[in-house]
């Protein structure tokens, strides 16, 4: 199975085997996020596996979950660094589910080992082999229906339906799906919602997101055989809107063979 078919399976796993994963499958997963494509192709990351089945690690944070192993990830603190770690860290654990592992983003945990020089720690996911149920049924989802997420000003195809469902399902902090969409039959105007507390952890967590729903927009429109452009548009950004900040513009349009 690949990607795509995984951001429909995939669901947070938060109780786990006491069972090794092969160190082969930890190099891939490791090789593999060296691979996936950047939001910011200027923001260097790197990500380090901890291996915890002796139970000795030390994860502090709040929604900290008890798991065998835990992959961090580590990023350069430059402008749009939290969306670009989303959007980098969702294929790899789309990846480790297709592996048939479980996962779980633990929002503000920290590993408390020293990182590579000159990064921040930004992100900590658990994973292991879950004692629960590995895959969903996406009916199952407690997200928002894309009536409530877009507002469509042109009649859009199926392909660009399809790629806005897999961006539907996308996971965020505390579930709260903080994107709205405008949507046209070649073009979809992203924007974030404003916090009710915006704090500067509240806000960072928003960013997080983003970039994970905008990684699964990209691999649903690669899916598509659709041609996906991210830009952001000078002009969009003067604006002022009312209850959300502009982010992005996704052009789309069928590749050309």
């Amino acid at each position: 199975m690949n990607l795509y078919q995984m951001i429909f399976k995939r669901r947070s796993i938060r109780k786990f085997k006491k069972e090794q994963v092969s160190p082969q499958l930890l190099k891939d997963i490791l090789y593999f996020g060296n691979c996936v494509l950047k939001l910011h192709g200027d923001i260097s990351v790197k990500m380090e596996i901890y291996d915890n089945m002796d139970g000795n690690l030390s994860v502090k944070g709040l929604w900290k979950v008890e798991a065998p192993y835990y992959i961090v990830l580590y990023s350069e603190e430059k402008e749009g660094y939290m969306a670009n770690a989303g959007f980098i860290l969702e294929p790899v654990l789309l990846y480790m589910t297709g592996k048939g592992l479980g996962t779980c983003y633990l929002g503000n945990a920290k590993v408390d080992r020293p990182g590579p020089s000159d990064f921040k720690q930004v992100i900590t996911v658990a994973f292991g082999y879950p004692k629960t149920l590995l895959y969903r049924d996406p009916a199952t989802a407690k997200r928002l229906p894309l009536k409530e997420l877009c507002i469509f000003k042109e009649e859009a195809g199926e392909p660009v339906k399809n790629i806005l469902k897999a961006a539907r399902l996308a996971p965020s902090a505390m579930n709260t799906q903080p994107w709205r969409f405008i949507v046209y039959h070649d073009r979809i105007y992203i924007f974030a919602c404003k916090e009710f507390l915006p704090s500067a952890s509240v806000i960072s967590m928003r960013e997080l997101s983003i970039g994970i729903m905008l990684s699964h927009l990209t691999i649903a429109a690669e899916e598509m055989w659709m041609n996906i452009k991210l830009e952001v548009e000078e002009a969009m950004l003067k604006k002022s809107y009312k209850s959300g900040t502009y982010v992005t513009t996704a052009y789309i349009k069928e590749f050309n063979c």
